[in-house]
């Protein structure tokens, strides 16, 4: 069944060109900015976007997407079924990614973290805090966080625990700069080792030209 995922996966690589998988990545991170944008305006939610220390929140930011990167390797590497599983994906990212420049993945990763943090922590998170309570608007931002980077139900648990560690962290410094930071540094490192340095995840599988 797992390669039958890897073909399918490398066909669509194969008919893609990166700069088609740049531009559709693109167009769906803009349509969750103007839909996130459109909410906050509704809803009157105000955005603080650069927090009370825009430099501190620059730094914690850094280091927690250096910190939180590096327990995703570790754990991807790990000889673990949980780590298997997430290998395989990687394995299916790295084929669809390869063929992308240094140029995209910076642009990429800067735009998901704007757009994707607006969404998920600006709004979503804060307006179900105002609907119910803090700790519902966290899970409740967190899952679906998840839910729409949903792979497997490994990468689903995963992406579970990151939202809930970037919905804390906008919690409890208030900074929507410091986890946008986090978010677009993590997201620069993932693609950059999967598109460049697969072999740091423990795969075995060449790079697609």
């Amino acid at each position: 069944m797992s390669e039958d995922k890897n073909s399918v996966f490398k066909e669509t690589a194969d008919k893609l060109s990166s700069r088609q998988i740049f531009s559709v990545m693109m167009w769906i991170e803009a349509g969750g900015l103007l839909f996130a944008l459109v909410a906050i305006g509704f809803s009157g939610i105000e955005l603080p976007i650069p927090g009370d220390s825009p430099f501190l929140s620059v730094v914690w930011g850094v280091c927690g997407a250096l910190f939180s990167f590096t327990a995703v390797v570790i754990l991807t590497r790990s000889p673990t079924s949980f780590g298997c599983t997430l290998r395989g994906h990687c394995a299916q990212l790295t084929q669809l990614f390869s063929g992308i420049s240094t140029t995209q993945i910076i642009l990429l990763s800067i735009v998901a973290g704007i757009c994707e943090e607006i969404f998920f922590r600006g709004f979503l998170q804060v307006w179900l805090s105002q609907l119910s309570s803090p700790l519902i608007g966290l899970l409740g931002a967190s899952l679906i966080f998840a839910f729409l980077h949903w792979a497997s139900f490994t990468y689903f648990l995963l992406t579970f625990v990151v939202g809930l560690v970037l919905g804390v962290a906008y919690q409890q410094t208030g900074s929507l700069l410091g986890v946008i930071i986090w978010h677009a540094v993590y997201d620069l490192l993932a693609l950059m080792v999967l598109s460049k340095y697969p072999r740091m995840l423990g795969l075995e599988v060449p790079l697609v030209k």
